[in-house]
């Protein structure tokens, strides 16, 4: 299949850019579209999974796959890997590993990247067996084996005795040296000395410089360290061949399953890539279908720029088989043409389509007639290419065909033209062919506009502009506009009087009706369209008036906030007032007054229920009754100091300011004796109580039932969280602990249970 004209190729080369190893390129560059049901479904399915993964997780992990087919073929065959070759199956099995992690995050059932991803084979073992011999630059590590470290110390040692040696060299013969210049010729040190002094120290001349002015000696006191050292060296290239042998029979025993990943990493990368395209050009995924129809909504070509490009929204439902784009050359239909016929080819090659919503059914084949294919070297003019085009169409196209021509019927006489294309239509319609062309023809407008399976449509042109808008008009016949663009041209306003007196002339009664259907259909997509933008206008009133009504009713529950804070400020001053008045009036002991005052605080519910004259008159002393205002809790006074009370709260000792209290003639309540039994355990008991932000007053009777409904689900542990702050509410929970006999120990908890802000309890069994 040619699919130059539909500009695929391209796409393929974006898609190819994105991948992560040549492998996934080459799997995006050979990509051809597939008509096989069973395949498109399972392509389909994949990159819906991969993209919906991409736009959620992200791209999978794959930067670190290279093509190592070449080395894993050599390791089948029993021959010996370099360094290099080692750190490269290594980053192979970690990038796999990277892969199955990646697919581990995936929450969503994504049931074809699964099946790909767990055939990957996963090489634990023999990924560390490779690494403690290998680091990542490919230098075998002193690890790989008890040898070659023994060998390296060694080497070290003997480095330490040349650097000796080297300085006892320099001290003595200083005068001799060139800079106390030390460094190695053939791997065995040398020293840099002055020609005249080179015979002077025994050992070996390696050669001297350009200008024979200094000479490479390798004193006869070197000779014997470097000879060891030589040696050392053997042997430690011996040990690193035999650990390079070992580790080649390590890499050959999983080779081929090496391989098997390669292939299964190279589809991934393809898939990915694609996906990453997708999410770039905000793409979707095509739904497939049975029903021989096509909808693409706000759809655009992927190769025009994001900021001009015009979105359309093409639809070919039943009982429509033929698409007709009719309008001027140049006009915007090659553009519609291939924006569906890309669309398609796209979802059979797996890529998602650059759509708002797209679905594509099962075609058979495509073929395509677009572009300008004359040939010089086949003898071939533009009509003769097209003829060769469409006789392969009518020869070969079926029924779940799809077939795109551009400019059918045209290089050649237009009458001529016209009646090809109308016969040829007729072909592809007995065969049942979904067919989408363009055309400038006049009768092949009227042609289609008397057969219900043929949609005529146009794309709109610019007159004043004289540049097409590429809009999309379905229903509408697209004119040629010769006329206007002549009259904008400034052409003589009599010649094209004249032209339109002679096309006058040559109007058939049907060529008459049509043109008034147009005009009428013209209006009525002009109607539309105001419609629209009305439609467009009132709702946008609609959502400011929403947005309006929204902020209202937030500033009214404000506003009635403010008002009752406002209310509960001006009430609470009144009651400070009137406690001052009473209290005046109580030290002047004008009792009939300070009655009326009383009547009317009672009046403004100032008072409370049990307030009386002589409850305010006393001071607290030892065993008055007391409520604790804010938590209306009942105790006793046990101790008075200054401002500050000691209470006796159920048998809990607590501290209290005096603000905080007042006198009361309501009774301590008395533990009611419970004579049922609980069958059950309280259901999803928590193993912590958390008092934080509680006084201390409010802490204990909640710490208090909490204890008895651990004791009753015989917990062994329970933590108490009491936080820091100033201390007193953990000295408080201490001091009840301490007084629960069930309790067998407490302590503050460690770093993980909450530190010095928790409590952990142990009860008794």
């Amino acid at each position: 299949m040619n699919t130059a004209g539909i500009e695929l190729e391209v796409i393929k080369n974006q898609i190819a850019s994105l991948c992560a190893f040549s492998l996934g390129q080459e799997k995006i560059l050979s990509l051809e579209p597939n008509f096989s049901p069973l395949i498109l479904k399972r392509e389909n399915a994949r990159i819906k999974e991969a993209l919906a993964c991409t736009i959620k997780y992200s791209s999978m992990p794959l930067s670190g796959l290279k093509d190592i087919t070449l080395l894993l073929e050599q390791a089948k065959k029993g021959m010996t890997l370099t360094p290099l070759d080692f750190v490269a199956v290594i980053q192979h099995i970690r990038a796999t590993r990277g892969i199955v992690s990646y697919m581990t995050s995936v929450e969503e059932k994504v049931e074809e990247l699964s099946d790909l991803v767990d055939s990957l084979v996963i090489f634990k073992k023999q990924q560390e067996e490779l690494e403690t011999c290998f680091n990542d630059a490919g230098e075998i590590l002193d690890g790989a084996s008890p040898e070659l470290r023994a060998i390296r110390r060694s080497l070290l040692k003997i480095d330490g005795e040349i650097q000796i040696e080297t300085n006892r060299f320099m001290q003595k013969h200083a005068a001799s040296m060139i800079d106390n210049i030390v460094t190695t010729r053939n791997n065995r040190v040398v020293v840099l000395v002055k020609s005249s002094d080179k015979n002077s120290f025994g050992g070996f001349i390696h050669g001297e410089s350009a200008s024979g002015q200094t000479a490479y000696v390798e004193p006869s006191n070197f000779v014997e360290i470097n000879n060891r050292k030589q040696s050392l060296l053997y042997q430690e290239q011996e040990e690193i061949e035999k650990i390079c042998w070992k580790c080649s029979e390590i890499v050959e025993g999983i080779a081929q399953d090496c391989l098997n990943n390669l292939e299964t990493c190279a589809v991934l990368d393809a898939l990915f890539a694609k996906a990453h395209w997708g999410k770039k050009e905000d793409a979707c995924v095509a739904e497939l279908t049975t029903d021989k129809s096509i909808y693409l909504k706000n759809t655009r070509h992927p190769l025009i720029d994001r900021k001009h490009v015009v979105e359309n929204t093409y639809r070919i439902l039943d009982p429509i088989r033929v698409l007709l784009i009719t309008g001027p050359n140049t006009g915007g239909k090659t553009v519609s043409l291939k924006c569906i016929g890309l669309a398609v080819l796209l979802t059979y090659c797996g890529i998602p389509v650059c759509a708002e919503e797209a679905m594509i059914p099962f075609f058979d084949h495509v073929f395509i007639d677009i572009g300008d294919d004359q040939s010089v070297l086949q003898s071939l003019s533009t009509f003769s290419a097209h003829l060769s085009k469409l006789a392969d169409v009518s020869q070969n196209a079926t029924s779940d065909s799809l077939v795109l021509l551009d400019e059918l019927g045209s290089g050649t006489d237009p009458k001529e033209g016209e009646s090809l294309a109308i016969a040829i239509l007729n072909d592809l319609r007995d065969k049942g062919c979904l067919v989408v062309a363009t055309t400038h023809y006049g009768r092949l407008k009227a042609y289609g506009k008397r057969h219900d399976d043929i949609l005529v449509s146009s794309v709109q042109f610019d007159v004043e502009k004289l540049i097409p808008t590429y809009h999309f008009v379905e229903g509408l016949t697209g004119q040629s506009n010769a006329f206007d663009i002549a009259r904008r041209y400034n052409l003589k306003e009599s010649i094209i009087k004249s032209a339109e007196f002679l096309k006058n002339q040559q109007k058939t009664e049907e060529d008459i009706l049509i043109e008034k259907l147009e005009k009428q259909a013209v209006e009525n997509q002009q109607l539309k369209e105001k419609l629209l933008e009305q439609q467009a206008i009132q709702s946008k009133m609609f959502k400011e008036l929403q947005n309006e009504k929204e902020v209202f009713e937030r500033n009214k529950e404000k506003n009635i906030e403010k008002a009752k804070q406002e209310a509960e400020t001006y009430l609470q001053m009144v009651k400070e007032e009137a406690q001052e008045i009473l209290s005046e009036m109580r030290q002047k002991q004008d009792t009939n007054k300070y009655h009326e005052v009383l009547e009317v605080k009672n009046k403004l519910g100032l008072l409370d229920e049990e307030e009386e004259i002589e409850e305010e008159e006393k001071e607290f002393k030892v065993g008055d009754t007391i409520e604790i205002k804010q938590s209306h809790q009942i105790a006793k006074i046990v101790a008075v100091n200054k401002n500050q009370v000691t209470l006796n709260l159920n048998g809990i000792t607590v501290k209290s300011s005096k603000d905080k209290i007042k006198h009361t003639h309501k009774q301590i309540a008395k533990p009611k004796k419970v004579f049922s039994m609980r069958t059950e355990k309280i259901q999803s008991f928590k193993l912590e109580c958390n008092l934080i932000g509680l006084r201390v007053e409010e802490a204990l009777p909640i710490l208090q039932k909490y204890m008895d409904d651990a004791k009753f689900n015989h917990m062994a542990t329970v933590r108490i969280i009491h936080g820091d702050g100033t201390g007193a509410l953990r000295k408080a929970v201490h001091e009840y602990l301490k007084s629960d006999r069930d309790v067998v120990n407490y302590r503050l908890g460690a770093p993980n249970e909450g530190s010095t802000g928790a409590t952990v309890v142990t009860l008794r069994g």
